[in-house]
């Protein structure tokens, strides 16, 4: 017991002369002001609602995203495009005035004043050209918001597998405290009875410490996967059941591929591109149209004329060249990754049909090792009550259970993710 403080001996004297009081102060100030930060930061779970289904999310998801905001952007560079291809003219016309005048030198009296309009036209071909462009554009920006769909539905499925699988690792972390708790009573009966010592006493408490850390893993687990979540939905709510889906029949990646078909829709694109460059690069011929007033000296009247002129640019070969080479880089550039992303999704398509494969081999083991190590658990229980057993090899009994428990419900979820991630590769929306 610590000596009281005499009536007339002030607080901060007797703090000064026993250090030790100063932490204890110290601490018994601090803690409310932890414990209530703990509070502020702790993280809510998630709402889980049986009403909500994937399109629904889809469809959130989808609009949640900054990515979103380019469907629009794309939209409108196509209908731009196709609006160039459907004019009559190649270019925007120009008002153009030429203006003579002998003045300032020879002085003789003559002006001349020409104006009128000039207007670029089509080469022969070109406008078909320019409407085919815009075409592509309109593809290309369809076959990028099918490719964002898909994505943010793999995106999705990932973030739902990642939630559910916290939620069954808690769920078999908290089981194992549980356990735990209940061991550490029956030892606790016994070691009052006289039967047991204070060292396995202690060896459970440990047990049911480790356990409780375990248990707070699992927790953190499932906080950052409702986080990963709710970033990309904005929703507070989640499905109450997991997500699950049927395999695909096919083994081959379709043409019809999102992400394959918006790479083809890249080199079409680009290829359309090519040929446009090369009509920029040649030149567009113009056509003239205005009026030509004219007056040869100072007793002379002005004269009015129509006034047309034709121009026609011609040959530059090399020119030409050098400046579509760039868009011809790109469209092999394009080609280049249209099959790349053939061959990366065959690769991951057969690995992850290899993986489904092996997995379904071992999950009959995985459930027969569970069960067995949970009778393992209950019978080194039961003889630890009995007496038959010590400390150790209870304690090994149940980390092998909850370990057994945990990877196979890990199994059973990795077959649903895979699932998943095959449907995902050969391009089906759930």
């Amino acid at each position: 017991m610590y000596p009281l403080l005499a009536e007339n001996e002030c607080l901060k004297v007797k703090i000064t002369r026993n250090p030790f009081h100063i932490g204890i102060l110290f601490l018994a100030l601090m803690l409310p002001s932890a414990y209530s930060t703990a509070q502020q930061i702790e993280h809510p779970h998630l709402t889980q609602s049986p009403q909500l289904s994937f399109d629904e999310l889809l469809a959130v998801a989808l609009e949640n995203i900054p990515e979103y905001r380019q469907i629009a952007a794309r939209e409108s560079e196509a209908q731009a495009h196709q609006s160039v291809g459907s004019s009559w003219i190649a270019g925007r016309p120009s008002m153009s005035i030429d203006y003579l005048d002998d003045r300032v030198q020879s002085n003789l009296g003559q002006k001349e004043l020409t104006y009128g309009v000039e207007v670029p036209l089509w080469r022969f071909g070109e406008k078909s050209d320019r409407q085919d462009l815009g075409q592509r554009y309109g593809e290309s920006s369809a076959a990028w918001a099918r490719s964002l769909e898909l994505n943010v539905a793999g995106a999705l499925r990932s973030a739902l597998a990642d939630y559910f699988e916290a939620l069954a690792q808690q769920s078999v972390e908290q089981q194992a405290s549980a356990d735990a708790a209940q061991l550490l009573t029956i030892v606790e009966q016994l070691h009052a009875a006289g039967e047991v010592a204070q060292l396995e006493v202690m060896q459970a408490r440990s047990l049911q410490l480790t356990q409780q850390r375990n248990e707070l893993e699992a927790d953190a687990m499932r906080v950052d996967a409702e986080r990963n979540y709710a970033v990309l939905t904005g929703l507070t709510t989640i499905p109450a059941n997991p997500h699950t889906e049927e395999l695909q029949a096919t083994e081959e990646i379709d043409a019809n591929h999102p992400q394959l078909a918006l790479l083809k829709a890249e080199v079409d694109l680009r290829v359309a591109n090519v040929k446009t460059e090369e009509a920029s690069a040649r030149g567009n011929p113009s056509v003239f149209v205005g009026s030509r007033r004219q007056k040869d000296g100072p007793n002379t009247d002005y004269h009015n004329a129509f006034a047309v002129s034709v121009s026609i640019p011609f040959g530059g070969k090399t020119f030409v060249s050098a400046a579509t080479s760039a868009a011809r880089r790109g469209q092999v550039d394009a080609e280049v990754r249209y099959l790349s992303a053939q061959r990366d999704l065959a690769t991951q398509l057969h690995e992850v049909e290899h993986q489904l494969f092996t997995l379904e081999q071992e999950l009959p083991m995985g459930k027969e090792q569970a069960e067995l190590s949970q009778q393992q658990w209950d019978m080194a229980r039961s003889s630890f009550e009995l007496g038959e057993a010590d400390m150790s090899r209870v304690v090994i009994a149940m980390q092998l259970a909850r370990n057994s428990a945990k990877e196979y419900e890990s199994m059973l979820l990795q077959q649903q993710r895979l699932i998943s991630e095959f449907n995902q590769i050969v391009g089906v929306l759930p």
